[in-house]
């Protein structure tokens, strides 16, 4: 991946903003905590209690930092647009240009945050009397200072920059799950094409000379029982602890378990490929990728069946299906020389 483009999707939700300044608290918390536990515990018992340390720590700390947050959060998503930031190459020296381009919108967040933090903190703080003149000489007036913006200055550019690299991870995370994906379709595709999967299902012929496997089955439905070729079944499965053999002319109840079936049937012919699931390979039709690492197998049958395998599974099923494939080839060329 040459570049990384970028989405912003982690700038744009608001709740990451929450969750961000929610650790960032707790980390303060515990540290305090654990280096300073008497004195936190005085704390808390000047404020009344635990319940009413922690109110106090949410009315005075963190509500209004939460809109210092929001607001620096959407100054630099904001200031991508200005800059017409959609993508970055996807190298050291590059990411490292590209993050330097924030510190000036960083720098002047104070100006631009710190009304709007400071209104919030005094109508927190003050409630239920309020009066103009505190409001302006101590929350805005009075904290438009040096002293005020070098305190709020590190804190900013820190989590500045832990927004702008979570959200510049997640994009390249996501683009790179894209582009496997991507990749591992295109690689199913022509594997597919290359194994001759069918869109019908043609059972192979029952063997005429005496076979080590399984070659005839009796089932039964509504209908009564039957006896039928092993290779007319597309798929066997268990359903409530029932096991069913599933043909295009309908599903039988068997007598025999998967796991009986699994080391009696031609494992050239048949592959248990989940736990529930025994299924013939003349029945699949294609594979493609699911989500989380998961795959369809498509089956073609009249109700044209799917199965949800995971990725671990579906490599050995890859395996067995080249290898099948590879066998039914060597035969085809060996009946050619004999005939020939």
């Amino acid at each position: 991946m040459k570049e990384i483009r970028l989405t912003r999707s982690f700038l744009s939700k608001p709740i990451n903003s929450i969750l961000i300044l929610l650790g960032i608290i707790l980390l303060i918390e515990a540290v305090s905590w654990s280096i300073g536990y008497a004195i936190k515990l005085d704390k808390v018992e000047k404020a009344g209690g635990f319940l009413s340390y922690v109110g106090l720590v949410v009315r005075v700390l963190f509500l209004p930092e939460l809109v210092t947050l929001i607001i620096t959060i959407a100054l630099v998503n904001r200031y991508h647009k200005w800059l017409k930031l959609v993508s970055v190459e996807n190298d050291w020296q590059a990411v490292g240009l590209y993050e330097l381009k924030f510190l000036p919108v960083l720098g002047v967040a104070f100006w631009i945050f710190n009304p709007f933090t400071q209104t919030v903190r005094y109508i927190l703080e003050q409630f239920p009397t309020y009066s103009l003149s505190d409001y302006l000489t101590f929350y805005l007036i009075g904290t438009y200072n040096w002293a005020t913006y070098f305190k709020y200055l590190f804190p900013v550019i820190l989590i500045g920059y832990i927004a702008l690299n979570i959200s510049l991870l997640s994009d390249f995370l996501k683009q790179r799950r894209e582009a496997q994906e991507a990749a591992e379709a295109k690689a199913t595709k022509a594997a597919q094409e290359a194994l001759a999967l069918s869109a019908t299902f043609v059972p192979k012929p029952t063997p005429t000379t005496p076979s080590p496997y399984l070659t005839q089955l009796k089932g039964k439905n509504g209908g009564g029982e039957l006896t039928f070729p092993i290779n007319e079944v597309c798929f066997f499965t268990v359903e409530d602890r029932s096991y069913y053999a599933e043909l295009t002319k309908g599903r039988y109840l068997v007598s025999k378990t998967l796991n009986e079936l699994e080391t009696e049937v031609d494992p050239s012919v048949f592959f248990r490929i989940k736990r529930d699931y025994i299924i013939n390979r003349q029945a699949v039709q294609h594979y493609s990728y699911w989500e989380n690492g998961k795959y369809i197998v498509r089956l073609n049958t009249p109700d044209a069946h799917e199965i949800i395998v995971p990725r671990a599974r579906m490599q050995e099923f890859r395996e067995w299906l080249q290898n099948t494939q590879s066998s039914q080839t060597d035969t085809a060329a060996d009946s050619f020389v004999l005939t020939s």
